[in-house]
């Protein structure tokens, strides 16, 4: 697969398709529309991309034209000529799987044109173009007396591209010197593109092994399974404490005996390895001692957490397709989906001749859902051999495998995981900390001297607050952290972070990173001293069992690019998501390591000295205190609610530190008042996700080529209130 760029190629490649597939973010799943394009009139060939149109025209009835009108970004896809290759130059059988195809993928911004003259000129050049490339029949004259009747129904468009690429397939497993030897039979071939695309063959051969180059290994893993650890330390440590929260303190022996019990009732409703079981309710004892249950007998743990709208949660508990649904207190609204059982305290009696089910390392743990560019979530799916990874690493690499953990993230956030199972596999005790105290950096700071936390893992926001507390406090803090974790979002050491660990020299503080789609994949650890810290930490070097990859965005620069994971933290992918997985969970070339599947994680990262450093995001995403949250989500669910004609959401940062959402939409003419968009927004959106204004504007800034000017639109909404 050889991915082309230069424009002359690509604008050779579109010009012999007159026919293209258009793919926008549809409210669920992409619109799709296969459609004519047409260049503009006496253009120019240009020697880029800037400034390069196209034009189509589509039904107005389309989907396509409701959501593109507001200046959507969308791509244009051409199946481009297959015939560039003759697979006769190949030395194989004609079974072997030598076809060839050039695909080019335009990406930018329709921008609708005026009704009138301007759309039937659209037109009578789309006919007239057929006409030439198909034969007589189209009648361009019939044609455009045709639409000038209907005009109203059809709208013209100009696609602005923004940017462009090919991909060139030439075939599957060739070595080298049959890949040679091809692309000297296309220089010397009288046809231009295939000159020009044997060229580009021999570039790329010449910088395939430098752009391998950034390719880092964590070294073998032998993970041990996580109820096999778990067991152990039951069985070393029955009597210390494992598990506390406001109404509840258990040794190991008593969670035990309560996990054992749980399990029964699970397995007597029929719950088998390969069943999935949704829990919600609260963080606590008992969510946790669910959670344990339901991946000892073998099953999928789905957490539902409570705090989300009941249409999101309603959404995923049919998504999973769990057979069960846990519930911690009263019975929710959504249990009418599924059988639904309450959490029952333990008996006290004890776990007898209690196992937990052999542990297979493509047996799921848990599928926990994330946000989707769509306006709906979707669902990621972990199985054994990346969690046991992770809590076998996290045992061994912690100050010390039994620390007093604080238990902080939410149910449906992936670090909740690391915090209970790398404490409980390590003989360490979980603290759960009160949902009221998360807000409140003053009295969790005292919450964690009272309960002597020695192990805390938090987004960055939240350590900064905590360190903004700690900074107004006089005299001893009274703390007992010798580990602090943050993850989430790009560390930025401030100085009250700093100042925080001055005054606790015994503490470290690590730097993680990792994705729900590929949990905990590398790992930093900070200087002892503070003052040595640089303001922006790298995300470190890959834990063992893992391997990072290096997509270079430029050839020449192949220490920079987006960041693939390979190896035991990728998970086996989206539930339900064909399409999805093969966007993000790749087939790459065999890796030093032999892998030959990796996740697209769609950051841009750099590698410096065998340590990677974190650069931007190359999608939608950003992090709003340490969650991923989809920008096109949230747009997508403006656009849902009666009257809004477009919509736009930024991130803002009015204080360095506190980043936040905020949205704006337009109207259509009839409409003068959407009603309460926030309020309606928290029936479908995590609190995270719910920007803290929306704004109605009368019109959204643009580009000079149309397209919506962001930058402009988060420029004005600093300065607008709540609607």
């Amino acid at each position: 697969m050889y991915r082309v760029t230069d424009p002359g190629q690509l604008h050779g490649i579109i010009r012999h398709h007159p026919m293209a597939m258009l793919v926008s973010n549809g409210p669920t799943t992409p619109f799709t529309t296969l459609l004519p394009i047409v260049h503009l009139p006496d253009a120019e060939e240009p020697e880029g991309f800037t400034g390069f149109s196209l034009l189509g025209h589509l039904n107005r009835a389309n989907p396509h034209w409701l959501a593109l009108a507001g200046g959507t970004p969308a791509s244009l896809v051409f199946s481009g000529p297959s015939g560039y290759v003759t697979p006769a130059l190949y030395d194989t059988p004609v079974a072997a799987p030598t076809w060839n195809s050039v695909t080019a993928e335009l990406t930018g911004d329709l921008v609708p044109l005026p009704e009138g003259e301007e759309t039937l000129e659209v037109v009578r050049r789309t006919a007239e173009l057929f006409e030439q490339r198909f034969g007589q029949g189209w009648d361009a004259r019939g044609s455009v007396d045709y639409f000038r009747s209907i005009v109203s129904g059809v709208g013209a468009f100009r696609f602005d591209v923004t940017s462009a690429q090919a991909m060139f397939k030439l075939s599957q497993e060739k070595s080298p010197a049959v890949r040679d030897r091809v692309a000297k039979s296309m220089l010397d071939d009288g046809d231009g593109t295939r000159r020009a695309l044997g060229a580009h063959m021999c570039r790329m051969g010449r910088t395939t092994e430098t752009a391998r180059q950034p390719a880092l290994w964590g070294g073998a893993a032998e993970p041990e399974c996580l109820l096999t650890g778990l067991a152990r330390t039951v069985a070393e440590r029955p009597d210390e404490l494992a598990l506390v929260d406001e109404d509840t303190r258990l040794t190991y022996a008593e969670l035990w005996a309560w996990v054992a019990e749980l399990a029964t009732t699970l397995t007597r409703h029929g719950i088998e390895p390969g069943s999935r079981v949704a829990v919600t309710g609260g963080r606590g004892a008992r969510t946790v001692a669910a959670l344990l249950a339901t991946i000892a007998v073998g099953a999928t743990y789905v957490p539902l957490d409570a705090s989300y709208p009941a249409n999101r949660l309603t959404f995923m508990l049919r998504d999973s397709g769990a057979s069960l649904l846990l519930h911690d207190g009263p019975r929710p609204a959504i249990a009418d989906e599924v059988e639904s059982l309450a959490v029952e305290d333990p008996s006290g009696a004890g776990a007898g001749d209690f196992r937990p089910v052999s542990c297979e390392p493509d047996l799921p743990v848990y599928v926990i859902y994330t946000s989707g560019s769509t306006g709906t979530p979707k669902g990621v799916t972990i199985q054994h051999s990346c969690l046991d990874n992770m809590a076998t690493w996290q045992r061994a690499d912690s100050v010390r495998p039994d620390l007093r953990t604080a238990q902080f993230a939410p149910l449906n956030f992936d670090v909740c995981f690391q915090e209970v199972l790398g404490t409980l596999c390590g003989g360490g005790t979980l603290v759960i900390v009160p949902e009221i105290l998360r807000r409140d950096p003053f009295s969790f700071l005292t919450w964690l001297a009272e309960n002597r936390i020695e192990r805390l893992f938090l987004p960055y926001v939240a350590l900064h607050m905590l360190a903004v507390a700690a900074s107004a406090q006089d005299g001893d803090l009274g703390l007992s952290l010798l580990e602090v974790n943050t993850a989430g979002e790009q560390l930025l050491c401030t100085p009250p972070i700093q100042a925080l660990f001055k005054v606790l020299p015994q503490a470290r503080l690590g730097n993680h990173y990792g994705q729900s789609e590929s949990a905990m994949v590398s790992s930093y650890v900070l200087p002892a001293d503070p003052a040595d810290w640089p303001l922006l930490p790298p995300i470190g070097r890959p834990l063992p069992g893992c391997e990072l990859l290096v997509h270079p965005a430029d050839p020449e620069d192949p220490t920079t690019g987006e960041l693939l994971v390979a190896g035991a933290p990728v998970s086996l992918g989206y539930l339900g998501r064909p399409e999805l997985n093969a966007e993000r969970f790749v087939t790459v070339g065999r890796t030093p390591q032999g892998h030959t599947k990796a996740f697209r994680t769609g950051d841009l990262v750099r590698v410096e000295d065998d340590v990677v450093y974190f650069l931007s995001r190359l999608d939608h995403d950003v992090k709003i205190r340490g969650i991923r949250v989809n920008l096109l989500e949230i747009e997508a669910c403006l656009l849902r609610q009666p009257g809004v004609a477009t919509a736009v959401c930024v991130a803002l940062e009015p204080v360095p530190g506190s980043r936040q959402l905020r949205a704006a939409v337009t109207l259509h003419p009839d409409v003068t008042d959407p009603g309460d968009l926030r309020a309606a927004l928290t029936e479908l959106l995590p609190e995270a996700s719910v920007p803290a204004s929306v704004s109605v504007l009368p019109g959204l800034p643009r580009t000079p080529s149309g397209k919506i000017d962001r930058d402009s639109v988060a420029e004005s909404l600093t300065t607008q209130g709540d609607r």
